[in-house]
């Protein structure tokens, strides 16, 4: 039997499955969808892969520290080896951001047993208190009093570390966000979109409300009560510019290559649109 899964990541225990609704608009949408056949690497392992192509030249403007959403609200799926690993090698520098291990060590717990959780707990954390006394994702912090930011991430950018070694560090659905993937159960085809409500309406994200990727509700009087500033629109780039580190160290060279190709063959976009120099994964507080 075949049936879609949305691929977290890939570990089959992340892999959730797409209700029989999501699943028949998905299926329907690829047929007859503008798409191209490719292959994408995903920490290591390869699979192939259909992209829905042409939203990729949606325009996108991830400026995350003029934000108020809560993007790294939710913990992911699974906390890999490296990435906890990480943390433990940094931890001063975490617990400055997350204030965790203070939280944790007025709770009663000592520094060995903080380290011991980190290794070994799902969330990094004890259970009892995700979402009690460490809201949101345990690896995220607030700048201000509204900005909900990636002590990962914003680590990483502090020792100097490139595009590819932040989204080695990061968890994948953290680093691949807002991209929509689904499998076939057996992994033997992956289908690539990003939320659009426009045109898909079978992706997890409200495409809507996420200015980053919607310049239109960007500049509504409502996202502007909220977001006075930043956003500008002549920030705003196509997503596979905006995004071109993310794709090419998170589904591999040859998917951001192939999607570029095709965008150009099919006159969305032209050479001359790929001209970013700085990526935005790169941006400091």
């Amino acid at each position: 039997m075949k049936y879609f899964l949305f691929l977290n990541h890939p570990k089959r225990d992340t892999l959730s499955i797409v209700s029989p609704e999501k699943e028949e608009m998905a299926r329907k949408y690829f047929d007859t969808a503008d798409t191209i056949e490719t292959t994408v690497k995903i920490r290591g392992i390869e699979y192939p892969a259909v992209v829905d192509f042409e939203l990729f030249a949606n325009m996108a403007n991830f400026d995350c520290f003029n934000c108020v959403e809560h993007c790294c609200g939710d913990n992911p799926s699974i906390y890999e080896e490296q990435t906890r690993d990480f943390i433990l090698k940094n931890i001063e520098e975490y617990n400055r951001l997350t204030k965790n291990n203070d939280i944790l060590q007025w709770e009663g717990y000592s520094q060995n047993e903080i380290e011991k959780s980190i290794s070994e707990d799902p969330l990094m954390v004890p259970e009892k208190h995700v979402e009690e006394e460490i809201i949101n994702c345990t690896c995220s912090f607030k700048c201000n009093n509204s900005t909900t930011l990636c002590s990962i991430h914003s680590i990483c950018l502090d020792k100097g570390m490139d595009s590819a070694e932040i989204i080695h560090r990061k968890p994948v659905i953290c680093s691949l966000w807002p991209i929509e993937i689904l499998a076939e159960d057996d992994l033997s085809m992956l289908y690539i979109t990003l939320p659009d409500d426009f045109t898909n309406g079978f992706t997890i994200e409200n495409y809507y409300t996420k200015s980053c990727i919607n310049e239109e509700y960007a500049s509504s009087p409502i996202f502007r009560r909220e977001n006075p500033d930043g956003f500008l629109e002549e920030e705003y780039e196509p997503f596979i510019t905006a995004y071109k580190d993310t794709l090419i160290y998170g589904l591999g060279k040859r998917c951001y290559e192939d999607i570029k190709s095709a965008l150009i063959e099919y006159e969305v976009l032209e050479e001359e649109d790929f001209h970013m120099e700085v990526q935005q994964i790169h941006s400091k507080i």
